[in-house]
C-alpha cells in the first residue's frame, strides 16, 4: 500500500516537474534574439538589420491588429460606407421611410384642411344656398337604446348648472340688453358675426322646448368657420352634442358649435372671423344627420342667433 502511494507521489512531482520546465522553456524561448537583416539584391550590401524577439513579434502584430480593428469600426460607424453593410443599410433606409410617410400624412391632411375650407370659401362667395335637399341622407341611424352614454365631465356639469341658473332668474324678453351707463361693451345687433355656415335653418332657437341654438343643414365635410375673433376655451367630446367647440368673444359674446365630425383647434388657439375651426358631422346622441348646432351666448344668455347672422 505505502509502495503504490509512493509511486503516485512520483508521478505527480514528474509531471510537475515536467510542466514547469515547459514554462521556462518557453520563456526562454520567447527571449531569444533574432537577427533580420536587410541586403540589397544586387551587390549585397547590408541597408538595414533588426534585432528581434518572439515576444516583441506578438505585442508588434497585436497592436497593428488593433488598429486595424479601430480604423475598420470608425469607418463603418461614421462615413457612408455604413450603407453598404449587410443589414445595416436597410435599418437606416426603414427609419427614414417612415419618417417620411409620417411627414406626408401630416401634410396630406393640412391640404385636405385647406381644400374643405377653400372649396365652402368659394360657394360663400358664390351665394350658392344648401337646402335640404342637397344635404345626403344616412341609411343607418344608430337607436339610442343601443348607445352607452358616458357621465358629464364635471366642467360640463358646472357649465349646464351655470346656464340653467341664469335662465331661471332672467326673463326670455330680456336676452338682449343694452350696455350699462360707462361701459365699452356695445349692443350685439351692432357687432359684426360671420354665419358659421351657409344653408337651410332645419330647427331655430327655442327656450320653451330647450332648444338654446340652431340647426343649420349642410354637407358633408363643409368646413365650420369661427362668427368672430376669439380665443378656443373649450374643444372636446361629449355623449350627447359628439364634438364641439366654444370659444370666447369680445363684448361678453360665446359662441358654441356641435355635432362635428373633426375638430380643427384646440383649446387657447387664438381663430378670427371666418376661420375653419371644424367639419360638419354627426356626432352626439342628439343628431341624427350631418348638421351644425350653433349657439350664441351674450352676457350670460342664450340669444336667438337668427336674429343677429344671416345663413
Amino acid at each position: 500500500m505505502r509502495a503504490g502511494m509512493f509511486g503516485l507521489q512520483d508521478l505527480i512531482m514528474e509531471e510537475t516537474q515536467e510542466n514547469q520546465s515547459r514554462w521556462n522553456r518557453f520563456k526562454e524561448r520567447s527571449q531569444d534574439e533574432y537577427q533580420l537583416v536587410v541586403r540589397n539584391t544586387h551587390n549585397y550590401h547590408e541597408i538595414g538589420s533588426y534585432n528581434l524577439t518572439p515576444l516583441n513579434v506578438y505585442a508588434a502584430l497585436s497592436t497593428l491588429f488593433l488598429v486595424v480593428a479601430v480604423i475598420v469600426i470608425g469607418l463603418i460607424a461614421f462615413t457612408p460606407l455604413r450603407q453598404y453593410v449587410p443589414g445595416y443599410g436597410d435599418v437606416v433606409q426603414r427609419e427614414e421611410m417612415a419618417d417620411l410617410q409620417y411627414t406626408v400624412g401630416e401634410l396630406t391632411e393640412i391640404v385636405d384642411g385647406q381644400n374643405l375650407y377653400i372649396e365652402n370659401l368659394k360657394r360663400t362667395l358664390l351665394g350658392k344656398v344648401i337646402t335640404a335637399d342637397s344635404v345626403e341622407k344616412r341609411t343607418e341611424i344608430v337607436a339610442s337604446e343601443e348607445v352607452d352614454p358616458l357621465p358629464p365631465s364635471e366642467a360640463e356639469i358646472q357649465l349646464r348648472r351655470d346656464m340653467e341658473q341664469e335662465r331661471m332668474a332672467v326673463p326670455a324678453a330680456m336676452t338682449v340688453s343694452l350696455p350699462s351707463p360707462g361701459s365699452n361693451d356695445v349692443t350685439l345687433a351692432s357687432v359684426y358675426l360671420v354665419a358659421p355656415l351657409n344653408g337651410e335653418v332645419s330647427a331655430g332657437f327655442n327656450l320653451a322646448t330647450d332648444h338654446t341654438g340652431v340647426d343649420i343643414l349642410a354637407p358633408q365635410n363643409t368646413a365650420v368657420k369661427a362668427t368672430r375673433e376669439g380665443i378656443v376655451f373649450l374643444s372636446e367630446y361629449s355623449n350627447a352634442n359628439g364634438n364641439m367647440i366654444g370659444i370666447q368673444h369680445d363684448n361678453n359674446l360665446i359662441s358654441f358649435y356641435k355635432h362635428n365630425s373633426k375638430l380643427l383647434k384646440e383649446v387657447g388657439d387664438r381663430v378670427k372671423a371666418g376661420e375653419a375651426i371644424a367639419i360638419i358631422g354627426n356626432t352626439g346622441t342628439q343628431s341624427t344627420g350631418p348638421h351644425l348646432h350653433f349657439e350664441l351666448w351674450h352676457q350670460g344668455r342664450a340669444v336667438d342667433p337668427g336674429e343677429f347672422v344671416s345663413f
